[in-house]
């Protein structure tokens, strides 16, 4: 039951409020923005080696995944994934993945150009025949791995961070919209934002978004999976605006909720459709700071009345209706709404509150609106 609890109390909070230690006297490190968590190796890891300039929030929870062949314990940052590579010693038992190389090789080489040599010193990497200027040099010595146990940041460090050029200086429209004079690297693409004061007038690129990595829930037992090919995949509700799809999700490594950003979750150990009880999903009603133009699923969860129609479309194509019968405001430790109910019904779970925004910050969602569909007869 303390699992929902703490779902209800967090899963409103995490689009707009600013960092902060949510778990100050654990090992964890928990972040609003996006609802996960560091503890560990790969704490230490990310405050000693430049924090959020550098790696930016996680954005997945720790997880397995296969790299290169190989299965490995992972986190993924907005601009970098950690990996935990425990055979070795310290600091190479925690490696950065090569996004930057990866993310080329998909396809994204598209730029014009730009000769930067008389933008200040520069520095050419013998390992690709590239140089690197200015701006983008300056921030590229600017932060490194800590080898020696010395103040400052050797070039031995830097490279070890960021790796080496693998494209000249050029300009890119970037997932903003706008252009950009970037400069890829290895594990990273810097970004010239002559907009911003210095030092923020070259940013890291958010590769580990746009890599688009999948949180991943502990993995099911054998029987858990035989029935996944029925599990939620879409949702309608033509009254509300609400054509969302739905993903599979589960508990992180610490144990608290996944929600999915920008689609509904479908909590997978609630019933499936057509089983005969509780159909749990839930989402978000905010849209993220950092992808504002991308509207949050829920949005408009709230103008739901009575008798009007859900579908909820599974994995196969088959659909099943339910009639919306009540909202509700519940507090976040009034939990029975997401429990097995013994009948089948849809449970909605999303936030409400009197104030929600003003200045770009979550003034009031202290309830969770939690909306009740039974199926349509």
């Amino acid at each position: 039951m303390m699992i929902f609890v703490r779902l209800l109390i967090i899963m409103c909070f995490i689009s707009l409020l600013p960092a902060r230690d949510i778990n100050a006297q654990t090992s964890q490190r928990c972040f609003a923005e996006t609802g996960y968590c560091i503890s560990g190796r790969l704490r230490e890891f990310w405050e000693q080696n430049g924090g959020l300039r550098v790696f930016g929030y996680p954005i997945t929870p720790l997880q397995t995944e296969t790299i290169e062949g190989r299965a490995l314990q992972v986190q993924w940052f907005e601009r970098a994934r950690l990996e935990l590579h425990p055979a070795n010693r310290r600091p190479y038992d925690v490696q950065l993945g090569r996004l930057g190389a990866d993310l080329l090789a998909r396809g994204s080489n598209a730029g014009t150009p730009v000769n930067t040599a008389t933008s200040g010193a520069c520095r050419l990497f013998s390992q690709t025949g590239i140089t690197a200027c200015g701006a983008i040099l300056a921030a590229w010595r600017s932060a490194g791995l800590q080898l020696d146990g010395l103040p400052g940041v050797s070039e031995a460090e830097s490279l070890a961070l960021f790796g080496v050029p693998l494209t000249e200086p050029r300009l890119e429209r970037l997932a903003d919209g706008n252009t950009y004079l970037v400069q890829w690297f290895e594990r990273g693409r810097f970004e010239v934002h002559p907009e911003n004061a210095p030092p923020a007038d070259v940013l890291l690129g958010l590769l580990g978004r746009e890599y688009g990595p999948a949180a991943r829930a502990p993995e099911a037992p054998v029987a858990a999976l035989a029935v996944a090919a029925g599990s939620p995949a879409r949702i309608v509700a033509r009254a509300a605006g609400i054509d969302a799809r739905i993903v599979a999700v589960g508990l992180d490594a610490q144990g608290m909720p996944v929600v999915p950003d920008h689609d509904v979750g479908w909590y997978n150990r609630s019933a499936l459709p057509g089983q005969g009880d509780n159909i749990v999903l839930w989402g978000h009603v905010l849209r993220f700071s950092y992808a504002p133009r991308i509207p949050a699923p829920f949005a408009r969860l709230k103008e739901l009345r009575p008798g009007d129609r859900l579908t909820l479309y599974d994995t196969a194509g088959v659909a099943s209706d339910y009639v919306v019968t009540r909202q509700v405001w519940a507090r976040p430790d009034e939990v029975e709404w997401v429990l097995p109910q013994g009948s089948e019904r849809l449970t909605l779970v999303s936030c409400i509150g009197d104030k929600v925004i003003a200045g770009r910050e979550v003034i009031d969602m202290s309830h969770r609106l939690i909306t009740i569909a039974e199926p349509a007869r």
